[in-house]
């Protein structure tokens, strides 16, 4: 048998990855119970959701001269 040190494990901070999956998991679960009621909550939802999910919108469309002239000075 391994000789006690007396020490205790300190248990390490959850990582931020782990927080934020939590926070996200309870948001979920908050508008799902109580639909989409408007309160704090249901907000901070909204904005995590549309910062989450705006990769998949649409991509702005630009201008030829604003693609062209970046391109030009590269050639």
């Amino acid at each position: 048998m391994a000789p006690q040190t007396g020490l205790a494990r300190v248990p390490q901070p959850a990582g931020e990855g782990d927080v934020m999956l939590e926070q996200l998991q309870y948001l979920i679960a908050h508008t799902a119970a109580a639909g989409q009621c408007g309160c704090s909550e249901c907000q901070r939802y909204h904005r995590v959701r549309s910062v989450l999910l705006e990769i998949f919108g649409e991509p702005r469309p630009a201008k030829v001269r604003d693609i062209a002239s970046p391109l030009a000075r590269a050639a």
